[in-house]
C-alpha cells in the first residue's frame, strides 16, 4: 500500500485459529481500496499460521502482542500500530458489515462526530440469517448530551470506532480493567467533550453460536463488579457535570456488588457521589434489594 489508508480495522486475536481467517476475510472486503486491517495476536503463536492464505495481502498486518496481555492491551497494540486516521474494532469471532467502514468515514470527513458505535446484528447458527438486535431507544445521527448516560454507551462489538488521535489524547483502553473497559472509554471521550455517532444500520454480525466463549458473556459477578467500581471511580470526578452519568455508573456497580455478596464493601461507591441525594436513592434501593432477596430465601426455605 503506496500511500496511507483512510482507516484501520483492528482484530485482536486469541487463539481461534478457526473463526480468525473468516473475521479478517469480512474485514478486508469491507476495507475496498481506502483501509488496512490490522492483527492483534495477543498471546497467540498460531495466528500467523491460521492467516496464511492472506501472506500476499498488501492490505493485511499481524502484529504480536509484546504485553501486557489482554483485550485492553491488545487493542491499546493495534492502536499503534494502525497507519488510518480512523479506527475500528472487531472482535475475531465476529464479522463486518461490508459497507459500514464507509458510512463511518462519511461522518468523520464531514466531522459529524469523532467516535461512535452501531446496530448489530446476532447470529446463533451459520445456517440461519442473522437477527437484528434492538436499537435501544437511540436514533440516527449524533447522540445528545441530555439523554440517558447509557445511550452514550457501547461494547467495542458493536461498530465501535474512534479517530486514532483522540482515542489516543485520552489515553486509550485502560489495561487494568479485564471488563468493561469499553465503557470506560466511552466515559473519558464524553468527559472531553465528544458525543458519539449511532448508526442505525448495523454495521456488525456477533456471532453467538455452539460453544463460542467470550470473556464478557461468562465472567463472574464478582469480577464484573471489581471492574465496575473501577469504572466508576476512574471516572465519576470527570462526568459530575454530564447529566445522569455518575448516577448510571454508580447505580450498575452497587447492583453487581449486591449480586456478588460484596454489600459490606459499597461504601467505595458512595464515596464517588457528590449528591446527597442520590447517595439517598442508592442506600434505599440497597435497603429495597436485601429486603426482596431475605423474602425470597425465606420463601424458598419454607
Amino acid at each position: 500500500m503506496k500511500t496511507l489508508p483512510d482507516f484501520t480495522i483492528v482484530i485482536p486475536t486469541h487463539r481461534r485459529p478457526t473463526l480468525l481467517p473468516r473475521a479478517v476475510e469480512g474485514a478486508l472486503a469491507a476495507c475496498g481500496a481506502t483501509g488496512e486491517v490490522v492483527v492483534v495476536a495477543d498471546n497467540d503463536p498460531g495466528a500467523a499460521e491460521s492467516l496464511f492464505s492472506f501472506v500476499e495481502e498488501p492490505r493485511l498486518r499481524l502484529v504480536d502482542n509484546p504485553g501486557p496481555h489482554g483485550a485492553s492491551a491488545a487493542r491499546n497494540c493495534g492502536i499503534a500500530a494502525a497507519r488510518g486516521q480512523v479506527i475500528l474494532f472487531l472482535d475475531d469471532d465476529d464479522d463486518m458489515v461490508a459497507d459500514y467502514p464507509a458510512r463511518v468515514m462519511a461522518v468523520a470527513k464531514a466531522g459529524r462526530a469523532s467516535w461512535g458505535f452501531s446496530r448489530h446484528f446476532t447470529r446463533n447458527s451459520f445456517d440461519a440469517a442473522p437477527e437484528l438486535a434492538p436499537r435501544k431507544k437511540r436514533r440516527q445521527g449524533q447522540i445528545q448530551r441530555s439523554v440517558p448516560f447509557k445511550r452514550n454507551t457501547a461494547g467495542t462489538s458493536n461498530g465501535f470506532w474512534v479517530k486514532r488521535d483522540l482515542c489516543l489524547d485520552v489515553g486509550g483502553f485502560c489495561p487494568d480493567l479485564r471488563l468493561d473497559e469499553d465503557t470506560d472509554l466511552c466515559c473519558r471521550l464524553v468527559a472531553a467533550g465528544h458525543q458519539p455517532w449511532y448508526e442505525e444500520l448495523p454495521g456488525t454480525i456477533l456471532n453467538r453460536v455452539g460453544t463460542i466463549q467470550r470473556l464478557t458473556n461468562s465472567g463472574a459477578d464478582r469480577s464484573y463488579a471489581e471492574c465496575y467500581v473501577k469504572v466508576l471511580q476512574r471516572n465519576a470526578g470527570a462526568l459530575r457535570d454530564v447529566p445522569g452519568a455518575v448516577s448510571f455508573l454508580a447505580s450498575r456497580a452497587q447492583h453487581k456488588m449486591l449480586r456478588a455478596g460484596m454489600g459490606g464493601s459499597l461504601d467505595m461507591v458512595y464515596r464517588e457521589v457528590a449528591s446527597p441525594w442520590l447517595r439517598l436513592v442508592l442506600r434505599t434501593e440497597r435497603v429495597l434489594w436485601e429486603r426482596k432477596r431475605a423474602k425470597a430465601g425465606l420463601a424458598k426455605a419454607i
